[in-house]
């Protein structure tokens, strides 16, 4: 389960949706619903929850981010229940071993241990990223399994594909996307690699944030699904969506990397890919209208794009053949104002759209 990071009250409460091909969603109903008076108040602030199972106890654990809205109590939080779906009872808040918590992931091994993961706060003396093992029935955290000291750090989670950990965390920019990085391990304990980035630089992983990994499929063609927030402006969050993409994981060398693909289906039995192929049109290839213009653009496909589009400039682009029936296009646009390089609009269009 992952929720929407959000500065605003905790109304709503935790949902849970569930899927058998990660396409079509059913709504489970509430997991968890705020309660007055207490540290999940609907005035206060619950985010980023992960459930995992306790094998002895037979019981579902729900941890999340606790906090007010000034984001100044740093805590996390746990509920229980014998259903996955809940819906779950509310324990308690805690800072985690006395110390504060920012965003929260969770992890759980092959051999059943499980693993809290955040950062411990933007004091000068923290600055400091965490992987914490929970005590054996997952209701509080136990021991600091390795510090990724001074890195400062967020939102975090944790891959292991059977050889090699991954761990994939974010720089703290607010809700502007960044250059999501990895490191690697063979234990838990470190020693890490050090840091690489997951996505091709100046997209900002794909105007996205770490949040969780996803894995598909079994034996050899299983597949890692990125997962990452794309947060709408802070006063529109409710309107954020999610990137999902297959990783390319080389455990040789530690690379974990993932590419774009506007469209692509898998196969949640086996884990195999297809990603389908199209054409493209390039935009200086269109008919243009004043005041848009062509210009260099290294970084964009065929190095060239149109700028200058406003007020009645068009840009139209003709000759393509349609099926008449419903298709997916792509329109790619660069937006180079330094705070997000490159944005992507997709939707399903008819023949008759194309006109």
């Amino acid at each position: 389960m992952n929720g929407w990071k959000t500065r605003t009250s905790f109304l709503a409460g935790l949902n849970v949706y569930s899927s058998t091909d990660l396409l079509n969603w059913k709504n489970e109903g509430r997991a968890l619903s705020p309660i007055p008076g207490t540290d999940i108040g609907p005035e206060k602030v619950v985010e980023r929850p992960k459930a995992i199972f306790n094998e002895p106890t037979q019981t579902w654990v729900l941890w999340f981010h606790a906090d007010n809205s000034t984001y100044g109590e740093l805590r996390q939080g746990v509920a229980t229940s014998p259903n996955i779906t809940g819906p779950y009872t509310f324990k308690e808040t805690f800072r985690p071993l006395g110390n504060p918590s920012q965003d929260l992931g969770l992890f759980q091994d092959v051999d059943g241990a499980a693993y809290a993961l955040y950062s411990n706060g933007d004091a000068d003396s923290d600055h400091d990223n965490l992987v914490t093992r929970l005590n054996s029935n997952f209701t509080n955290v136990e021991e600091v399994i390795y510090t990724f000291h001074n890195f400062d750090l967020e939102a975090p989670n944790i891959l292991y594909t059977g050889k090699r950990y991954y761990i994939l965390m974010s720089h703290k920019t607010g809700y502007r996307p960044n250059n999501v990085v990895v490191f690697s391990a063979e234990k838990l304990s470190g020693p890490w690699s050090v840091q690489s980035y997951i996505a091709t630089l100046g997209t900002r992983t794909w105007n996205s944030q770490s949040t969780f990994t996803l894995t598909a499929g079994e034996g050899h063609e299983k597949t890692h699904i990125y997962c990452g927030d794309q947060w709408a402006t802070a006063s529109t969050l409710y309107d954020s969506r999610y990137v999902w993409l297959p990783a390319e994981i080389d455990d040789r060398t530690g690379s974990f990397r993932i590419k774009w693909h506007d469209l692509y289906s898998i196969d949640v039995k086996t884990g195999r890919i297809t990603i389908p192929k199209g054409l493209d049109y390039e935009a200086e290839q269109g008919v243009l209208t004043s005041p848009a213009y062509v210009t260099l653009c290294p970084t964009c496909s065929g190095s060239k794009v149109v700028t200058g589009i406003e007020g009645n400039s068009t840009v139209a682009i003709k000759d393509i053949i349609g099926t008449g029936k419903p298709q997916w296009v792509s329109v790619y646009y660069h937006n180079p104002d330094g705070l997000c390089t490159r944005v992507f609009f997709d939707r399903t269009i008819s023949l008759s759209d194309l006109a």
